[in-house]
C-alpha cells in the first residue's frame, strides 16, 4: 500500500513539471487572468518565504494559497490575517480560517475578502471619468489527510468579484500532494484556481491557474534551533514559471525567523522577510513582502490553537 501512495505521489510531483512545458491553457496573455488576488499571499510566512516551502506548511493559516495546509497539524486551529498594501494601492485583503483534526482526516474552511478604495476612471483615450468601486470574496472548504509520510489535500472555492457594475464569479478547486523522504526532506506540489470563470459582461476571462512544485529540508542545529530551506518552481497561467527560494530559522519550536527570494527572469526582484512566534496556543506572523514596483506589503496573522 505505501509504494502505491509513493508512486501516487511521484506522479503528482512530475506532472506539474510536465505542465510547465505549455498548452492551450498556458498560452494566456501576460496579466490575462481575472481574480489575481486569490494568487496574492495572505500567510506572513509565505509571504516572507517569497511564496515557497509549499512542502512544509507550517499550519492552517496557509489554506487559502497552499491546499495541504489543511494537513499540517493534529490539533485545531482558528485565526486571521491581513494584507495590508502599500500607498501605491489603495486595498486591504483579510482572511478567517477554521482547520480541525479529525480521527481520519483533517478539515479546513475559509472566508476572504479584498475591499478597494475609489478608483479613478479613464476612458480609451486616458480622459478622467467618474471614480468607481471594486471589490471580491471567496469562500472554500478543504479536506485532506493526518499528518503522515505521504500527505493529500482538496479544496473547493467559490469566489465573486465585482468591478464598477460588473461582476463575475467562479468555481474552483486546488489539489495537493507532499511525499516525507524521512526526518530531514520533503517533497510536494499543488495545483491551485483550477475551474470555471464567468464572464465579465461580454468579456471572456480565465482562472488564475497555477502550478507549484519544490523540496524543502530540515536539519538541527545545537539541539535548540531547526535550520529549513525551501526551493520551489511556480507558475500561473499568464506569467512565464519563476523560481522561490525561502531560509527559516527556528529556536525551539517557538520564534521563527524567515527571509525569502523570488527569482523572476522579466521581472524586477525584491528580498522578503519575516517573524513568527508561538507563545502557548496563539501564534503570531508578520512579514514584509517586497515589491520593487508597488513598494512592498505588510502582513499580519494571529492564531489560536485548540
Amino acid at each position: 500500500m505505501m509504494n502505491f501512495k509513493c508512486l501516487f505521489a511521484l506522479a503528482f510531483l512530475v506532472f506539474p513539471v510536465l505542465c510547465f512545458a505549455g498548452g492551450k491553457y498556458w498560452n494566456v496573455d501576460k496579466g490575462g487572468t481575472t481574480m489575481k488576488f486569490l494568487s496574492l499571499a495572505t500567510s506572513p510566512r509565505s509571504a516572507a518565504l517569497a511564496g515557497a516551502g509549499v512542502a512544509t506548511p507550517q499550519s492552517f493559516a496557509e489554506v487559502t494559497r497552499n491546499p495541504l495546509a489543511t494537513t499540517s497539524q493534529k490539533s485545531s486551529q482558528l485565526g486571521i490575517s491581513h494584507v495590508l498594501f502599500s500607498d501605491n494601492v489603495d486595498a486591504k485583503l483579510t482572511s478567517v480560517y477554521f482547520g480541525h483534526s479529525f480521527s481520519y482526516v483533517n478539515a479546513s474552511a475559509a472566508l476572504e475578502y479584498l475591499g478597494y478604495g475609489d478608483i479613478e476612471g479613464r476612458d480609451d483615450e486616458g480622459f478622467k471619468l467618474e471614480d468607481y468601486g471594486a471589490m471580491a470574496w471567496a469562500a472554500q472548504l478543504g479536506i485532506g489527510s493526518n499528518p503522515s509520510i505521504f500527505n493529500w489535500a482538496l479544496t473547493a472555492r467559490f469566489a465573486s468579484q465585482t468591478i464598477d457594475n460588473s461582476t463575475a464569479i467562479a468555481v474552483l478547486a486546488d489539489g495537493g500532494a507532499s511525499l516525507r523522504l524521512n526526518r530531514y526532506f520533503a517533497f510536494g506540489a499543488t495545483v491551485t484556481n483550477f475551474g470555471w470563470v464567468s464572464d465579465y459582461e461580454s468579456e471572456e476571462e480565465s482562472a488564475p491557474m497555477a502550478l507549484q512544485a519544490g523540496i524543502s529540508g530540515t536539519h538541527p542545529i545545537l539541539d535548540i534551533f531547526d535550520l529549513a530551506l525551501h526551493a520551489d518552481a511556480y507558475r500561473r497561467a499568464d506569467y512565464d514559471a519563476e523560481w522561490r527560494f525561502g531560509s527559516e530559522l527556528i529556536y525551539k519550536k517557538s520564534l521563527f525567523f524567515r527571509v525569502g527570494y523570488a527569482y523572476k527572469p522579466n521581472d524586477d526582484n525584491g528580498v522578503s522577510a519575516g517573524l513568527g512566534i508561538v507563545f502557548g496556543r496563539f501564534q503570531f506572523d508578520y512579514a514584509y513582502q517586497s515589491n520593487p514596483v508597488l513598494d512592498g506589503n505588510h502582513l499580519f496573522h494571529l492564531g489560536i490553537g485548540f
